[in-house]
């Protein structure tokens, strides 16, 4: 990719220059990212986008990829004075989806922390606790400990768990870490069943320790220096695997010394702070008088080495400073921690050490402790050019010299980078989905100018910059990954640069916020060729990226978003979805915990399905593909339809309590047959059988690029028997569901009918499913013995056959011969009642007289996705983010209130999900 030359040294002066059809950028379009503007952003794991309103001391959320909005509520003291506070510096959602954090800084005052506990919809959030940062004390950076262990998948479909990140915290939840401008960190934490928050700090800048109920001590005398105040203005929080220790670095900034820059003392009882220790001084000592009016950033970047223990009755935190970096650039832009998992151990090295023979002292060791440090620099020269920019990684490893010596650290420069005449705009660490354990970095890079047109043609947007991924530890290009275009309005080309990105939860996607819009952005993608492929196994990065999300149970949006562009065609959409369900039944035939079902997998093709289907201005593909999103929603809920009866079912019958809620359930499994039988006997005439030995299987393609597939994209030969719905009568597992939900329906009515009703409602109920089963035209009980006789043979077709049926959503070719004879063996059978099938008496009804002087029918209007109910509108309902349909039994609504029965059981188990997977959300998407 060429480089964009232009005269770095000669920027031209603020003003309207003449339009020549290029865009340029000027020093001050890159000020704000060294004048630590505070435009944070956080990408939940529900894929939620949390970013902080421009001028209001709000903060907001968008659930991605829709376009649905809200406001976090504010805690009460921001709520009380909005004027008091700035909008949110500091914002961090913890890897749970669980709890959030934020920052408000105050105008003239105290800044209010805040956390908020998450609900049972992805945007209900209450606040948990808050409480006030003094003035030079405000928090800088947050991290969060105890996360869970992170899920990977191999190409062969595999799944395992990278070790712990960070220290253990086996009596806490949430563990929040807080780096604050006085060189503080604070360890924010709750205990099981206590109704407020715990709090311990310790200093970052000399040795101290801090336990459960006693005052904070330094190793130390603290020295008197010089009298200017130090504030923290960047700050990176690193956790190690398997490691209980974690590392912080800083910088710091020079002020003059106020009394309205030095850090407020608050009483102790306010937070449970223990802040009665003098303030540290360390580095004052030997650091110059300040004049007023100065503003010093510091050469340094200071790390600390912080212990967070349990000794199984109290929590410890131990700080210990190491040696500081020194680094001669004026502006640091940016800096954050990456550490790659430990290597697998190798299974055939003793776990024994052999005696040593000799008994000369051993040599220092580096243990598996090793970090990377990554820090961006600007310098402006005489601003009056683009400001040079350049990339620094440094290697920190513990060493340890003997077991009874105190172990250290080696820090060392290890690569340096420029990019002339591009800019550093942002980094973040990288990720590889077939080498999870190499470390790297994605650089997010601006070009300095640029043509306003492509080709000669005006466009809406332009290339201003590329993202490009660098090798850890030399910071070296690495060239297995492409180098993605950052695109931007033509009218902002050149300016409004992000100041700060998120990374989605997959690792996909990007988001950049800058001073006036957020952008989201695709990330590199690795270069693989067929013979990688194979060599490696049967699943591409996005497959191997949805195995893993599915088995930590994240929220796909990111991925699907590739899935659904324009640019990916449908074959490498189906090559993905048939590698997720062989990775599916290798992790299932485990039994381990990384086993995940086939429904959630189909719960991901409605999300594609559906999205795709959205996009697409061909009406015959959008009908086909809301053909498909439809089948797979009803391969859900007639699983969920039969995990009900199951539920509702004991040895005398079903639970009468809650008859009507299983009458509604019984009438869309028969309307549900119905549509089947319907599409059986319309293709009942076409008797043409395909002799079987003539049907051979069409060879899947492999994806020459393992994201998106580059070669033409191939076009199934449309034909009847692909109809989506004939897709449960000949797939092993979906003809079982349907067998056993006709078998709890027949067993219902069988059972309802045979009971004297005691009661108006009771007789209702029991004459309301007669009328559904009877007039259906369908003989519950032969129809179940014929699909019990086809069972076997269809459960005898190899994985070959299903797994790419299940990911299209529908037959296809090699299942042709066997769908046939179902559906002539139905079509001869005494068991479907054709007239009455295909004719109701309500529609003769209507026929006749063509006359509605009612509203709509309650049939068609709104069902509830989760019972098949009618919604009644009688409280406040739930959308499903993926589906798009309504609920009242999801989220806050769903929760019982001291009501137990089977039914209710049942119902919580949608609290948190829809039918087919997706989160709730309040109101309409």
């Amino acid at each position: 990719m060429g480089m964009l030359s232009a005269d770095v040294n000669n920027s031209p002066v603020k003003g309207k220059a003449k339009d020549d059809g290029r865009w340029r950028s000027n020093w001050w379009d890159f000020h704000p990212l060294v004048e630590n503007t505070q435009r944070p952003v956080a990408w939940s794991t529900s894929s939620v986008i949390f970013t902080a309103h421009s001028s209001q001391p709000l903060l907001l959320g968008r659930v991605f990829p829709s376009s649905k909005q809200f406001v976090v509520a504010s805690p009460e003291p921001v709520l009380r004075s909005l004027a008091s506070f700035e909008p949110p510096s500091v914002i961090s959602v913890a890897p749970n989806d669980q709890w959030l954090f934020a920052f408000y800084p105050g105008v003239e005052g105290d800044g209010i922390a805040c956390l908020w506990k998450r609900g049972y919809r992805v945007d209900s959030w209450s606040v948990k606790e808050c409480w006030p940062m003094g003035p030079g004390a405000a928090v800088i950076t947050a991290a969060w400990a105890g996360a869970e262990r992170e899920w990977i998948t191999s190409s062969d479909g595999s799944c395992s768990r990278l070790p712990l990140c960070g220290p253990l915290t086996p009596v806490s939840s949430p563990t929040l870490l807080l780096v604050t401008q006085s060189h503080e960190l604070h360890v924010c934490y709750a205990r099981p069943y206590s109704p407020s928050l715990s709090f311990l700090s310790c200093s970052l800048l000399q040795p101290y320790i801090i336990t459960e109920g006693q005052s904070r001590t330094a190793f130390h005398d603290v020295p008197s220096g010089l009298k200017s105040s130090r504030l923290c203005i960047k700050a990176a929080i690193g956790l190690m695997y398997a490691d209980t220790s974690l590392l912080v670095a800083m910088r710091s900034r020079r002020y003059p010394t106020t009394d309205s820059l030095a850090p407020v003392a608050r009483d102790d009882d306010d937070l449970g702070l223990p802040l009665d220790a003098p303030r540290e001084a360390t580095s004052e000592e030997r650091s110059p008088l300040l004049d007023w009016g100065a503003l010093a950033e510091e050469q340094t970047i200071e790390l600390c080495e912080v212990k967070l223990r349990f000794d199984g009755l109290v929590i410890s935190l131990i700080s210990c400073p190491l040696t500081p970096i020194y680094h001669s650039s004026l502006h640091l832009t940016n800096l954050a921690f990456t550490c790659a998992p430990p290597p697998k151990p190798d299974p055939g090295a003793s776990p024994k050490s052999s005696p040593r023979k000799n008994k000369q002292p051993a040599r220092p060791t580096t243990d598996t402790a090793t970090i990377s440090l990554v820090v961006s620099f600007f310098d402006y020269d005489d601003y009056n050019s683009i400001p040079k920019s350049e990339m620094t990684s440094y290697s920190i490893s513990r060493i340890s010299a003997s077991p009874m010596v105190k172990t250290s650290w080696s820090i060392r420069q290890t690569g340096e980078r420029s990019f002339l005449p591009r800019v550093i705009l942002s980094f973040a660490s990288g990720w590889s989905p077939y080498d999870p354990r190499k470390s790297s970095v994605i650089v997010m890079l601006a070009d300095i100018a640029g043509s306003k047109s492509r080709g000669g043609s005006k466009v809406k947007e332009v290339p201003v910059g590329c993202f490009t991924v660098l090798q850890l530890p030399d910071l070296s290009d690495d060239e297995s990954w492409d180098r993605p275009r950052i695109m931007a309005p033509v009218s902002r080309a050149g300016m409004d640069w992000p100041v700060s990105i998120a990374m989605s939860v997959n690792r996909t996607l990007l988001c950049a916020v800058s001073m006036t819009r957020v952008s989201i952005h695709s990330l590199p993608r690795s270069y693989a060729n067929k013979a990688n492929l194979t060599g490696r196994g049967p699943l591409s990065p996005l497959a191997m990226s949805l195995t893993s999300a599915l088995t930590a149970r994240k929220s796909i949006a990111d991925v699907a978003h590739i899935l659904c562009a324009s640019s990916t065609p449908m074959e490498s959409v189906i090559e993905t979805f048939s590698g997720l369900l062989l990775a599916q039944e290798v992790n299932a035939r485990t039994g381990g915990a990384a086993s995940f079902t086939y429904l959630e997998v189909v719960g991901a093709e409605l999300e594609v399905y559906k999205a795709r289907a959205a996009s697409t201005t061909d009406e015959d593909v959008k009908e086909h593909l809301t053909s498909l999103w439809k089948n797979a929603h009803n391969i859900c809920s007639v699983a969920s339809t039969l995990s009900a009866f199951e539920d509702c079912k004991d040895e005398e019958g079903y639970d009468l309590d809650v008859v009507w809620q299983l009458v509604s359930l019984s009438e869309w499994a028969v309307t549900f047959l119905e549509n089947i039988m319907k599409e059986c006997l319309l293709l009942s005439d076409m008797t043409d059988i395909i002799p079987k030995e003539d049907i051979q299987m069409k060879p899947e393609p492999m994806d020459d690029n393992p994201f998106l597939l580059e070669s033409a994209t191939h076009v199934d030969t449309k034909s009847p028997f692909d109809n989506p719905a004939l897709l449960h009568l000949v797939h092993p597992l979906l003809l079982a569901n349907l067998i056993d939900m006709i078998s709890h329906v027949n067993q219902f009515y069988q059972w309802l009918n045979s009971l004297t009703a005691k009661g108006e409602s009771a007789q209702m109920a029991r004459d309301a499913l007669l009328d559904v089963v009877d007039y259906s035209g369908l003989n519950l009980e032969a129809l179940g013995s014929i699909f019990k006789n086809m069972l076997k043979e269809v459960s005898a077709m190899p994985g070959e056959q299903t797994r790419p049926s299940l990911a299209r959503c529908h037959p296809v070719l090699a299942q042709h011969y066997k769908l046939q004879t179902i559906i002539q063996t139905l079509s001869s059978s005494t068991a479907i009642n054709k007239p009455r099938l295909f004719i109701k008496p309500s529609d003769l009804v209507d026929g006749f007289t063509n006359l509605s002087i009612t509203t709509t029918s309650w049939k068609e209007q709104g069902r509830d996705v989760v019972t098949k109910g009618q919604l009644l509108r009688r409280s406040t309902g739930v959308t499903c983010l993926r589906c798009g349909q309504e609920s009242e039994v999801g989220g806050e609504a769903g929760v019982s209130m001291h009501i137990l029965s089977m039914w209710r059981s049942w119902e919580s188990t949608w609290v948190t999900r829809c039918v087919c997977g997706g989160s709730w959300v309040g109101g309409n998407i």
